[in-house]
């Protein structure tokens, strides 16, 4: 089974000990688009990427593209002449470094939620842009993408289409926290709060017609926040902040308030009563629940945003990894 990590380019220091066995894939985000090309002139880390590959022995190098907030796609995909030069740019990084493949995270086709440039064309043209890339990379590299854990990423994409091309689909079953009221950023099955579940994403996406085999669950090392708020389903006009510092940020708050755990939901969660502060993540308890539900419904395996998140312990990713 495919387990897979993000790792932000700017902390890529390579891997700690053990946790190349524990892993088959690695993402490293990300690669923008600049003036209709594929750039990382913006990369801190270019040369200690590049060593890790020439040594990366049985891992698979993934080349991630764009992010939360990252444009450019848009006009990038929008005439055959702009598919190619994008395309064709992409290769050169590829390349150039000895990637294995590319992960388009596009945040999202035909929407401008993240104030990037968007078209109701952007849904045909993905998909062409994605067929030219698999033509550009022939059969043997990888072809991905992130994909949204909301209706309209299903909807605005040709899912049957780009199955064809691609290898498998990144769920991104985390920061699916309501806005309205308190809930769970990356629960596994919904709550009594009504939060969005990773299972209800599963399949959406394989009534869309994506083998479950194909899809890859998505995990998150990282906490989110509700301040200023009464707890588990409470109201709330502001909707959850991120919660820096990762898992070792997490244990912090659990040391101080205790851990709770919502096992219909397979959702742990910390309540500050004293500074109303409800936090949301994934811990290794929940990521066993993942990896379990990932092997015994048959889907292609696990990633998790990031790698970085984790604690020196390595405690998130020996949970995912069973060792």
């Amino acid at each position: 089974m495919i387990i897979s990590a993000y790792v932000s380019e700017g902390a890529f220091k390579g891997l700690r000990p053990g946790d190349a066995n524990r892993l088959t894939h690695i993402n490293i985000a990300f690669a923008v688009v600049r003036d209709g090309r594929g750039s990382v002139r913006h990369w801190k880390n270019s040369e200690a990427i590049r060593n890790f590959i020439r040594d990366k022995g049985h891992l698979k190098m993934i080349l991630s593209v764009g992010g939360w907030g990252a444009g450019g796609f848009s006009p990038a995909v929008a005439t055959p002449q702009s598919r190619e030069i994008f395309a064709q740019s992409l290769m050169d990084i590829v390349n150039d470094y000895g990637f294995d493949g590319i992960d388009m995270d596009w945040e999202y086709p035909c929407d401008d939620v993240a104030g990037i440039e968007a078209s109701p064309d952007d849904k045909v043209n993905y998909t062409l842009f994605m067929e030219l890339m698999r033509e550009k990379l022939g059969p043997d590299k990888i072809l991905s993408m992130a994909a949204g854990g909301m209706q309209s990423a299903v909807d605005n994409l040709e899912l049957d289409k780009l199955m064809k091309v691609m290898n498998f689909i990144n769920l991104m079953t985390y920061d699916m926290c309501p806005w309205d009221k308190v809930g769970y950023h990356t629960a596994l099955f919904p709550s009594s709060a009504g939060s969005p579940s990773s299972d209800k994403v599963v399949a959406m996406y394989e009534e869309a017609g994506v083998p479950r085999d194909r899809l890859v669950l998505g995990c998150g090392f990282y906490g989110r926040v509700y301040k200023d708020v009464d707890g588990l389903g409470a109201p709330t006009t502001t909707g959850p902040t991120f919660l820096g510092g990762g898992y070792p940020r997490i244990k912090e708050k659990i040391a101080k308030a205790g851990l709770q755990y919502d096992e219909a939901a397979e959702a742990p969660y910390v309540y500050d009563a004293e500074t109303r502060e409800f936090i949301t993540f994934d811990n290794p308890r929940s990521l066993a629940a993942k990896m379990q539900y990932a092997k015994e419904t048959g889907m292609g395996g696990v990633m998790f945003w990031e790698y970085t998140h984790d604690d020196e312990e390595c405690s998130m990713l020996k949970a995912l990894a069973g060792r």
